[in-house]
């Protein structure tokens, strides 16, 4: 049986469907061509550890949870790790 990958909980501004880990890595020119439509929200992220380090994360292709609270992403990062 193989060992699933641990789940972290980290802040990243979502826009649209993508995580970003911070405001400057938002490609500008799309920033600014959607910002009537959609802004940066900070919100409580779970996802696998092996995306820590990326600049931006694809909700639906790294299958990450995001959650209003830092409370309800850590239960749900304690969960999957408990399994």
């Amino acid at each position: 049986m193989e060992s699933q990958a641990k789940k972290i909980v980290r802040p990243r501004y979502r826009f649209f469907d993508d995580l970003y880990i911070n405001i400057e890595s938002i490609d500008q020119e799309l920033l600014s061509d959607w910002s009537h439509k959609e802004k940066p929200i900070l919100k409580h992220c779970v996802f696998k550890e092996e995306y820590e380090n990326e600049s931006r994360i694809s909700i639906e292709l790294s299958g990450a949870e995001v959650y209003d609270t830092p409370e309800a992403a850590q239960q749900e990062a304690d969960d999957w790790n408990e399994e």
